[in-house]
């Protein structure tokens, strides 16, 4: 079953599909508009910005659309399918393949760093906030694999 899901849901792409490399042709300009827009929300140093600047890269990427396979892959745990599938719920993921892969990738970044950035906000302990930067290294870590992977010429480094 195909179907668009939005940037409520996080959306990743199933472990066998995930790609090595993959040639971006029609949505390259998009997508680097909106990996720069990520880019750019990972360096602000106010979280109202950041969020409002990721709200801003999700509408420009839009919907994404995918495919449900409708089934569960194993995890190489002891977990049975019926674990696995509640904690997808309860974490609202939904493992797809999708027409792009590119764009689901990066919505799933996207999402990702907007929930983080929610998460952030709403804390009030300082422990939880110590170690801001190291999360956002490994965001700025996802992004400088995305581009590497579409082949994206990006100017400066994170």
């Amino acid at each position: 079953m195909s179907h668009m899901i939005f940037s409520d849901t996080l959306i990743l792409l199933r472990p066998d599909y995930l790609p090595s490399s993959h040639k971006v042709n029609e949505s390259k300009d998009k997508l680097t508009t909106v990996i720069n827009l990520l880019r750019q929300a990972l360096a602000e140093t106010s979280q109202q910005r950041a969020f409002t600047t990721i709200n801003l890269a999700l509408d420009i990427l839009g919907p994404v659309e995918v495919i449900e396979t409708g089934e569960t892959l194993p995890t190489n745990t002891s977990l049975k399918t019926w674990q696995i599938e509640d904690f997808d719920q309860f974490f609202g993921l939904k493992h797809v393949q999708a027409r792009d892969p590119a764009e689901c990738l990066v919505a799933s970044i996207l999402t990702a760093y907007r929930a983080w950035l929610e998460l952030n906000r709403c804390t009030s302990h300082e422990s939880a906030k110590l170690d801001v930067e190291s999360q956002k290294n490994g965001f700025k870590s996802c992004v400088s694999l995305l581009v590497r992977v579409f082949n994206l010429d990006l100017e400066e480094k994170l």
